[in-house]
């Protein structure tokens, strides 16, 4: 039974209970297994993703076919989440999937399993990772423009890391009608997880079906007739999910008022009571600590969204200028008054590409004239590397006003005379060997830069950058791909080969060992040949494990 079905004592259709068990990957791990114990629930939602996340999880899923998702996923469903979304009948959905929703959709399954679940239905939706169809993209004339800069990425010459459009509800509400228990996703608007289960409960999944429409039709064209403004309830939907995707954040965690909030060491998580009429009630749980009221509500509610009059997402545009906040009880804001207008007729794309090489690295400098010191350090490192031309260096004084909004003078009066000043310096360049020499002339300073700098690392390590490129897709490239699958326990096998995880594991070891080697000059040519000759090695053990059957 859909929880638009159960009824309250006097007939009327009750609120479905949503809850918001977390903002991003490496939020609290196991606060979820939390919220499922001790409050009760329909649906839990949890977000992962932020812009460079899946750019990370693409890396990960590069070097490793069964990486590129949330692990933390994985860590709180064996800690007792997984036996409670069974017992509780709650079912979850999240965009833990990330770069690779099919090995997160397996992972799941066998902590399922593991758990005793057998019958447990996971579903994954897949369609949001759009790089494999880039050069069709660019020869069909959609060049990603970048939307700040205008600059097309198709042109660009960059060597792109990962490219994920941002899906919305319809492919989460079609997973929810075919029985999935549980819904692992890529990239999805964060909203849109909380709206996805919404059109599965107040049944316009349902009836969606019925009228023979597909996840490319509008949702407002999925509303039962008895829905007078859809768009309307889609924007009351929306906001819901957008209040309660960061977490705790909108029970006191990160507010101005901090100091006022209770209990800050066991906050509580937050939880939307929301109606198939689009009726929604911020509350949070109750045992632990926080605070859900007006000033809470609002804060997350203007966190991250641009415009007010135009917040964009994929399944609606809504104007937030008349919403209204009312503490109707203890604990307990209601949200009214969003504004809908039709969906847009781009998706946002989230990508990133190959900025060069970069580095950072910071020493502490202390005693008085801390500030005039550290300056002094600054000017003596770029002094060293002044013949490094492409090398772009950005230093920051922390504890000396960085923080101050821009165009607010850094007055000494304000600032004061610190006893101490960490310098930080963030560097990057097309070239590796510059930043190489960035990171030798550090620990140097030490002894021949201004006494009292201490706090030194070892030399840092050159990474590649990965540089965020937003732009904008028209809807009809991606949504055709959306493919949705739900597997069972079934669908796994009963047994792990083992040579096979000593083969992952191995070129795994490989890869970090050949990192290192990069690190050094005299290694590289080694490191070279590392990488093939290994490959050869466990592509032969691969062959005599097939001819031994």
């Amino acid at each position: 039974m859909s929880p638009d079905e159960r009824e309250c004592a006097d007939g009327s259709r009750r609120s479905v209970r949503i809850g918001g068990a977390g903002g991003f990957w490496g939020d609290r791990v196991y606060a979820p297994v939390e919220l499922l114990k001790h409050e009760p629930l329909d649906y839990i939602m949890l977000d992962y993703l932020a812009e460079l996340t899946l750019s990370i999880m693409a890396k990960q899923k590069a070097r490793d076919a069964s990486a590129g998702w949330a692990t933390d996923l994985t860590d709180w469903l064996r800690a007792g989440g997984m036996t409670e979304l069974h017992a509780q009948g709650v079912k979850l959905i999240t965009d833990a999937g990330g770069a690779n929703p099919e090995a997160c959709a397996r992972a799941v399954l066998e902590v399922a399993r593991d758990s005793g679940w057998n019958e447990c239905k996971v579903a994954m939706v897949v369609g949001d990772d759009i790089m494999p169809r880039l050069p069709v993209l660019f020869e069909l004339d959609h060049p990603l423009e970048h939307m700040e800069t205008g600059e097309s990425l198709a042109e660009s010459g960059e060597r792109v890391i990962a490219a994920n459009a941002y899906l919305g509800a319809g492919p989460i509400a079609a997973a929810l009608e075919d029985g999935a228990n549980i819904v692992i996703t890529g990239r999805v608007a964060d909203a849109s997880l909380l709206v996805g289960c919404m059109l599965h409960a107040a049944g316009w999944a349902e009836n969606a079906i019925e009228l023979g429409l597909t996840r490319q039709d509008p949702l407002t064209d999925w509303a039962p007739a008895d829905v007078d403004d859809p768009l309307e309830v889609l924007a009351q939907w929306t906001v819901a999910g957008h209040l309660i995707e960061c977490g705790a954040q909108v029970t006191g965690g990160n507010s101005t008022d901090w100091e006022t909030i209770p209990e800050l060491t066991d906050l509580a998580l937050p939880v939307a009571e929301v109606s198939a009429d689009g009726t929604v009630v911020i509350t949070r749980a109750e045992r632990g600590g926080g605070r859900v009221d007006r000033r809470t509500v609002a804060e997350q509610l203007v966190y991250e969204i641009g415009d007010p009059a135009a917040y964009i997402t994929p399944d609606v545009i809504i104007d937030m200028r008349r919403i209204t906040l009312e503490e109707t009880g203890p604990e307990r804001v209601t949200v009214a008054g969003a504004r809908g207008e039709p969906q847009p007729d781009d998706l946002k794309v989230s990508a990133a590409v190959e900025g060069g090489w970069f580095a950072s690295s910071s020493l502490l400098v202390s005693g008085p004239n801390a500030i005039e010191r550290a300056e002094n350090c600054d000017a003596l490192l770029r002094g060293r590397l002044a013949e490094n031309e492409d090398l772009v260096i950005q230093s920051e004084f922390i504890g000396a006003g960085i923080t101050l909004p821009p165009g607010v003078p850094r007055r000494k009066e304000m600032i004061g005379d610190p006893p101490e000043v960490l310098l930080r310096w963030a560097v990057r360049s097309d070239d590796r060997g510059q930043v190489v020499r960035f990171g030798r002339e550090v620990a140097p300073l030490v002894l021949t830069g201004p006494a009292g700098v201490a706090g030194y690392g070892a030399r840092p390590k050159p990474r590649r950058q990965l540089r965020y490129w937003p732009a904008l897709i028209p809807r009809e490239m991606v949504e055709p791909l959306v493919r949705i699958e739900v597997l069972t326990v079934s669908d796994l096998p009963r047994s792990v080969d083992r040579l096979t995880l000593v083969r992952q594991r191995t070129q795994r070891f490989i890869e970090r060992l050949r990192e290192e080697l990069e690190e050094r000059e005299w290694a590289r040519p080694l490191a070279r040949r590392l990488n093939p000759e290994a490959k050869e090695m466990l592509e032969q053990g691969h062959g005599q494990e097939e001819a031994h059957g």
